[in-house]
This record gives C-alpha cells, structure tokens and sequence, in this order.
C-alpha cells in the first residue's frame, strides 16, 4: 500500500478535508448549523485519536502524516475557538484562554519546525495530548451548551477550556525548555 494513502493518513487527510464544510456550518446561522458542525467537530475528535492510534498499533508512522496530524489538529481547534469566541458563544472573558491557547499553538509550532529544521525529533508529549483532549472535550461542551441553551454545560466547558489553556502554558513550557534552553552536547 502506498504510504501516503495509509489508514491513519486517508483519517488525517478526512479531517483537513471536512474543514470547509465544518466552517460552513457556522454560517448556517441557526441550531441546525451548529448540529452539523458539531457532528463533524466530533468525527474529527475521534479520527484524531484513532489514526494516532493505528499509526503507532501498526507501525504506519509517516512524515506526511507526522507533518498534517498537528496541522489538522490546530487548524480544526482554531477554528472553533474563532468562532465560538466571534460569535459569543462563551462569556466575554473567554477570550483570554482563547489567546493563551492560540498563541501557545503559533509559538510550539515554531518551536517544532526550527527542532525539525535542526535534524531533531519533536515528540508530543502526554501532557499535550491531555491539552489536545481538553480542548475538544470543551469546546464540544460549548457547541453542545449552545444547541440545548445549557448554562451548566456551557459553565461546564467554559471551565475546562480555562483548564486547557493552564495545561497549554506548562506544556508550551516544557517544549521550549526541552528544545530551545537545552544545552548541547
């Protein structure tokens, strides 16, 4: 089998492709748009874990797929966080993680081109994949709180999206110590 076109790839290469229709659903501008939205934010929550999970189970690691992976991810978080933010979904405050969050993806995604660029491997961390995990689990509970009109649900995912954006400062701070500040040898 062609390696590009791998299990976890063709779940990847999904992802980046339901995108457009994903922010499309948004300007549905009603529940039914966001139903939409958040079934497709859901498939790809799951597609996420699964061609990590099948690229690691059966040794179907690529670099095309080391490369899309974290893109799809951070293009597909985002997003929503553009949108739940622009279109008030969340309480004004929210916006402060959203920064925290987004910047955090800019700066470790420098990081990881210049360690790449350097010859080096850049390896996620458990710690960012429980940072990816919160995220998604939040903002499904935003989404979720917006379709059922839930102020628990939405306090719910508020919470955990603050939780996500603490867990982003200290990982986005180990990543820099590990591979900016470490000595060479």
């Amino acid at each position: 089998m062609n390696k590009l076109f791998n299990i976890p790839n063709i779940l990847t290469l999904s992802r980046i492709f339901l995108l457009p229709f994903f922010v499309g659903c948004f300007f549905i501008n009603s529940k039914f748009g966001l139903i939409f939205a958040l079934i497709i934010f859901v498939f790809c929550c799951i597609t996420d874990y699964f061609d990590g999970y099948y690229a690691r189970t059966y040794k179907q690691t690529t670099k095309i797929g080391q490369m899309l992976d974290p893109l799809a991810d951070k293009i597909l978080v985002s997003i929503t966080i553009l949108f739940i933010v622009g279109l008030e979904m969340v309480s004004v405050y929210t916006i402060i993680p959203a920064a925290i969050i987004l910047c955090r993806e800019i700066i470790i995604s420098g990081v990881r081109d210049a360690t790449e660029f350097s010859g080096k491997n850049f390896k996620t961390s458990y710690l960012s994949k429980c940072k990816t995990a919160t995220q998604m689990i939040s903002l499904s509970l935003i989404m979720l709180s917006n379709i059922l009109n839930s102020n628990v649900l939405l306090k719910c995912g508020e919470a955990m999206f603050w939780i996500s954006a603490i867990i982003a400062i200290i990982s986005g701070i180990i990543y820099c110590k590990l591979h900016l500040f470490k000595k060479s040898s």
